[in-house]
């Protein structure tokens, strides 16, 4: 059974939606539909209904998923297996990182493993935690470096630090000559918010939700880049990560803690539970623990 067609079915499944699959495989949605149709008549089933949201699976598409998953997993766990004896010419390192953590760590991670291991290509794909995962149960992805406290299901995390989150402010904002920021000021600032589809956009949420701040959103980007330009800007304020607030240090904008909870986030490499992890993917995830640890 061809593997490209369980992964398209798998992710078809996993986000209930033909188009939304279609953007995590890199796919057109007509090309996906095609392979979803060409498993269909294989298998002589059908496996999905649409529905007014999207798809569901029928009871086909339900008993054909953990059988999927399992010859993907075996196949992954093969592959894993003839490649584990060592760091050879021509072999390929697969790395997932989230948008907020792959600018700022992998550069200086990648310098590193270069320099030891030159024979290995790495293959980096940005992307958020959700697809990550998704990238890593079907085995496209050897290990991914992301953040908690998003939940990686059915897989394994391990810790290699530590992050601060800072509220970024305009460099005329009370809290910048303050040097920090409390509560009550969060709450009547207007906001630039990262989109909801990063793990820390959707950390941040929480926080606000728990702590009664409802913030007034003026603008909402899908890159930290362009949210720090924005609050120097003064279009707003948010909150972002200390690697990042490192990075985008200008006049213009100034990072301070928030004055009466210190907010961080966890810094992780993500495998496949129960794999072994490759011993360049345990390379790389010791060259990331270096730059974290040394930040």
């Amino acid at each position: 059974m061809d593997s490209a067609l369980l992964r398209a079915f798998l992710a078809t499944a996993d986000t209930g939606a033909l188009s939304r699959a279609a953007r995590e495989l890199g796919l057109s949605q007509p090309s996906l539909t095609v392979q979803i149709q060409r498993l269909e008549k294989h298998l002589g089933a059908t496996l999905f209904v649409r529905h007014g949201r999207g798809v569901a699976l029928t009871e086909s598409g339900k008993a054909l998923y953990p059988r999927a998953r399992r010859i993907l997993d075996e196949m992954r766990a093969t592959e894993e297996a003839v490649r584990r004896e060592g760091l050879g010419a021509g072999d390929v390192l697969t790395v997932g990182a989230i948008p907020t953590v792959a600018p700022y760590l992998l550069p200086d991670a990648l310098r590193r493993f270069r320099v030891r291991h030159e024979a290995v290509r790495v293959d980096l794909r940005e992307d958020y935690s959700a697809s990550l995962a998704r990238h890593l149960l079907d085995g496209t992805l050897d290990v991914a470096i992301a953040a908690l406290p998003y939940a990686f299901e059915h897989l394994d995390t391990e810790l290699l630090g530590t992050d601060a989150l800072l509220v970024a402010v305009p460099a005329s904002h009370a809290a910048a000559r303050a040097g920090r920021i409390t509560l009550a000021q969060l709450r009547e600032a207007p906001a630039v918010t990262l989109d909801p589809a990063h793990c820390l956009g959707e950390q941040v949420a929480g926080f606000c939700t728990s702590h009664a701040v409802s913030p007034r959103v003026v603008c909402r980007s899908a890159q930290l880049a362009t949210v720090l330009e924005l609050v120097g800007a003064d279009v707003g304020v948010s909150i972002v990560p200390a690697l990042a607030a490192a990075h985008h240090n200008t006049p213009s904008c100034v990072y301070v803690p928030l004055a009466e909870q210190p907010l961080q986030r966890e810094i992780v490499a993500v495998w496949r539970r129960g794999a072994e992890p490759s011993a360049a993917a345990r390379a790389f995830v010791g060259c990331v623990r270096e730059v974290v640890r040394g930040w």
